[in-house]
């Protein structure tokens, strides 16, 4: 167990629920086509960065909620 704590995590790792890749992918990549948006295995950490990144880009009205699959992200333009 130990021996497995110390090795670095692999992509798509699962902490609590949340994995580390879907969470980075969502800073990184978020999708911009359609709202309200599901992202599963979203750590929350991840709504302040998403939220800056859509107000920078014009989007108004956003918000996201936590639950208990991820993060749903509601905007508009």
């Amino acid at each position: 167990m130990a021996e497995a704590a110390a090795q670095p995590g692999k992509h798509g790792e699962q902490r609590g629920g949340y994995r580390v890749r879907a969470t980075w992918q969502a800073i990184r990549r978020l999708p911009l086509e359609n709202f309200p948006l599901m992202l599963p295995h979203v750590h929350p950490v991840a709504a302040f960065f998403i939220l800056r990144r859509l107000k920078r880009l014009g989007f108004s009205n956003c918000k996201v909620v936590t639950t208990t699959k991820g993060l749903v992200v509601h905007a508009q333009r």
